[in-house]
């Protein structure tokens, strides 16, 4: 039974993978899904002018369970268990430190999320993690 890592933005792309892993579930069995959104970074001083760590801190907590939210009702519908977690660095490298700490066996992952102008052909941050990851990555439309 396979360990899989979602990492999830919200957008299309990334529930699309989800959608992915619960067709293919029928053919070989999910012992865990982790759902993760990782969160830019915003540091206090510089965008955040004016605002204190707290203040930082709950604004990527709700920005992370907003992006999770549509995932999570896919997978609850869907009977998948499921854990989730909100980290904040950069993209790619924390898919695949959590990849690493999570034990998954494969990452499920948009081909394209959220990001800049400069992610919009095939994303930098999946192209990132194909390079990075030591284990199998499924990019979904």
């Amino acid at each position: 039974m396979k360990r899989i890592l979602i990492p999830v933005d919200g957008s299309q792309p990334s529930l699309h993978a989800v959608q992915a892993l619960i067709d293919a579930r029928r053919y070989a069995p999910v012992e865990r899904v982790e759902l993760l959104n990782v969160q830019i970074p915003l540091q206090a001083g510089k965008i955040g002018r004016g605002l204190s760590q707290a203040e930082i801190d709950a604004y990527h907590q709700e920005e992370g369970e907003a992006a999770l939210q549509a995932a999570r009702a896919l997978l609850s519908k869907a009977g998948v268990p499921f854990e989730e977690r909100i980290e904040i660095g950069a993209a790619a490298d924390t898919i695949v430190r959590v990849a690493q700490e999570t034990d998954a066996d494969e990452i499920y992952m948009g081909s394209r999320g959220l990001g800049s102008v400069s992610s919009w052909f095939l994303g930098s941050v999946a192209t990132r993690v194909l390079h990075l990851a030591e284990l199998p990555v499924t990019l979904a439309k």
